[in-house]
This record gives C-alpha cells, sequence and structure tokens, in this order.
C-alpha cells in the first residue's frame, strides 16, 4: 500500500497543529497556580485521620514554598505538629495535632500492624487522579509543585487507605 505523499504531510501538519492547541485546552482543564518567580512550590498538605477517628480530614493549600521543601516541612507551614518516634524523631510520624492518642500510642518505637500508624501517600498532574503511598519517607521526599502530600491514618489490622480528600488535576505556571 503507497501512501500519497500529500495526505502524509496534512496529516504531521494537523499533528504539529494538535500539539500547539492541545497544551491550551489542558490548561482549561486544570487547576494551576501561579508560581512566583523565585521557584517557590504550591503545595496541598491533606491530613485523614480516620473515619473511626470522627475528626474531619483537613487540607492545607501552602503556597511560596522553598524549592528544596521536604514533606516532612509541610508539617510546620501547616501550622501542624508532629511527633516522630523516639527511634525516629524527625524520620518517622507517629503523631499529627495529637492523633493517635497517648494513652493509645506512647511514640516511642515505631508502631506496629496492631497499634496502627500514619500511611503516607502523594499525587501529582502526572500521576494522574489517584494517590500513591510513597516508598520514600516524608524527611527525603520533596513534594512536587502543584503536588499533594497526604497522611491518612491506618487503624490496628487495617489496611493502609488513600486520603479521604479528592485531588484535582493541576500544574504549575
Amino acid at each position: 500500500m503507497r501512501f500519497n505523499l500529500r495526505v502524509v504531510l496534512v496529516g504531521l501538519v494537523a499533528l504539529v497543529a494538535a500539539g500547539l492547541f492541545l497544551p491550551g485546552l489542558a490548561k482549561g482543564l486544570w487547576f494551576a497556580p501561579t508560581v512566583a518567580g523565585g521557584g517557590e512550590k504550591f503545595v496541598t498538605l491533606v491530613i485523614d485521620y480516620g473515619s473511626s477517628s470522627g475528626l474531619p480530614v483537613k487540607s492545607f493549600d501552602l503556597d511560596g514554598l522553598p524549592p528544596t521543601t521536604k514533606g516532612w516541612d509541610l508539617f510546620a507551614a501547616a501550622g501542624l505538629k508532629v511527633q516522630g518516634t523516639d527511634q525516629f524523631p524527625s524520620g518517622f510520624v507517629c503523631r499529627i495535632n495529637n492523633w493517635p492518642t497517648k494513652a493509645t500510642q506512647d511514640c516511642a518505637d515505631t508502631p506496629s500492624f496492631q497499634e496502627g500508624h500514619w500511611a503516607y501517600f502523594v499525587t501529582n498532574a502526572r500521576m494522574g487522579h489517584g494517590w500513591l503511598l510513597s516508598g520514600q519517607g516524608a524527611a527525603a521526599h520533596e513534594p512536587d509543585c502543584a503536588g499533594y502530600e497526604g497522611w491518612s491514618w491506618v487503624g490496628a489490622g487495617q489496611e493502609a487507605q488513600p486520603p479521604r480528600f479528592q485531588t484535582l488535576m493541576r500544574g504549575c505556571q
């Protein structure tokens, strides 16, 4: 089968034109926070205390974060109190804003599956709409601009579930 050169050229021009048009279309579909000239980031931090806690899911839109911001730094930026374990004071989240209570967990060591724990999730525009359980700790992870960082309480003996929070497709400008 032979292709007509004119048909192929028209097809290539159409693809190039579509490529120029699609970023504008995508921009209209995404929420795109403006990022200041100094390379600052915009990140949303989500805290899901678990349905059995009776506490609402909270989100914090954090703007103007330095480019070197780590996931652990988001707690301070949001005005949240975070406590690590005695073993890993800034590497393992044991308690966020006094949850779980001291009676439930003493934070002396890394909690067992039977005690419950915090799970760390991330997502951004490249990942799509869903949350991904982070393979890296918050002290080392650098959030993506316009990304989401989520913490979800996993009750004793339960499987980790992502935060109950709907993310938006968005990017930085």
